[in-house]
């Protein structure tokens, strides 16, 4: 069973998924105990950051002796991005006595875990997401500049038998002939320099357990695979459906992969019309869910967010639509005057359409001075 991102203890627009994460991992060990995997995989961002609340790890760690201990399942988890890989790899050694398996620091030979089946062994390989300089430092290779060369040094360092079955657990962002779909939530990996990976890296495998992206999705093959995120983390994602994916794998290392759906506490969507027609719709059974609104309504309003809130309790955003409606017409955004001017010149523009007046010389040299320092950051 291949999971990842769960983003224990993130907090969406100012709301805690806690009670969110805590009914979806019920629904995992549910599956868990229907479907009786051979092992969980956790392709990482376990946790949101890298010092995760306390609640974060508690229940993670309620999660892994349900799983290890009542269900009788081992588990294999990586670090991501997101997660501290001190934190994570800390009494790894001890754990492994209860079949929990875990790679948090990288290092020059990837952890392997040999499980084996009626057919013979099973080989996975348990590597940590990890910023290229670290990968330099550790191989001695100068020439490692990017997060695939840094892949493509680390895979080429550690033989694999192809005779037998091999399983690679990673975070990364893997691309194919086609750019996999991108969400909001998703942190980049590093700050400038190229992110992607191509798949081509990972022809060796019979399965490849990928995490970082938020949407299920296979990379170029349908053996490479992410699992997508236990829970919508931004809109971008409201349309997505999350699941997690049984694999099964062959005698040959052939797979077939199930998606097995997950039912939120609360669902993420946006709503959409006049404040009037939003407080008297008949939405009393959705009306928990964690909504964006957008208001079309022309005239002034008073505390809309409060006369919401009253109906729609879990409010995480509210924009009015005419704003940046009027701001885009007015500003012609779209014609080749508006394309050639410069950030300083757009921000002008806007400051003086939503102020009424002309941006001041004060101002204009906070905000010159501030677009100068993201381009020399932008730069390094």
């Amino acid at each position: 069973m291949h999971l990842g991102d769960l983003h224990l203890g993130k907090v969406v627009n100012g709301f805690s998924m806690i009670e969110d994460q805590v009914t979806i991992l019920e629904q995992v060990k549910t599956y868990i105990k229907e479907y009786r995997p051979d092992a969980v995989l956790l392709a990482g961002d376990i946790y949101d950051r890298s010092v995760p609340p306390a609640r974060a790890v508690s229940l993670y760690s309620q999660f892994l002796k349900d799983v290890l201990i009542q269900l009788k399942t081992p588990v294999l988890a990586i670090a991501g991005n997101h997660d501290g890989a001190e934190m994570l790899s800390f009494g790894h050694e001890l754990f492994e006595a209860a079949h929990y398996y875990v790679a948090g620091k990288y290092s020059k030979e990837i952890k392997k875990v040999t499980f084996f089946d009626e057919a013979g062994p099973v080989h996975f390989y348990l590597l940590p997401f990890t910023d290229y300089p670290v990968v330099r430092e550790t191989l001695h290779d100068k020439f490692i500049k990017s997060l695939e060369d840094g892949m493509r040094a680390t895979l080429a360092a550690n033989e694999l038998n192809l005779k037998e079955r091999n399983v690679l657990i990673t975070h990364s962002y893997v691309s194919g002939s086609q750019s996999p779909i991108v969400s909001d939530s998703e942190k980049k990996l590093i700050i400038g320099g190229k992110e992607m990976v191509p798949a081509s890296l990972f022809k060796a495998f019979e399965y490849v357990a990928l995490g970082h992206l938020h949407r299920p999705q296979q990379v170029e093959a349908p053996n490479i695979r992410y699992s997508g995120s236990i829970l919508k983390y931004s809109f971008s994602e409201e349309t997505d459906k999350k699941s997690v994916t049984l694999v099964e794998m062959k005698a040959d290392g052939k797979v077939n992969h199930l998606l097995l759906p997950l039912k939120p506490k609360r669902e993420l969507r946006t709503i959409k019309g006049s404040l009037d027609e939003l407080l008297m719709s008949d939405q009393s059974s959705e009306c928990e869910d964690y909504i964006r609104v957008i208001l079309t309504d022309e005239g002034e309003l008073l505390e809309p967010m409060a006369k919401l809130r009253q109906v729609y309790p879990n409010i995480m955003s509210l924009e009015i639509e005419r704003h940046l409606t009027e701001y885009f017409k007015s500003s012609g955004l779209a014609s080749e005057e508006r394309i050639q001017k410069t950030p300083s010149q757009l921000f002008k523009d806007f400051y003086e359409h939503h102020r009424g007046k002309a941006l001041h010389e004060i101002g204009e040299k906070v905000v010159n001075d501030i677009l100068s320092q993201l381009v020399r950051k932008e730069e390094a």
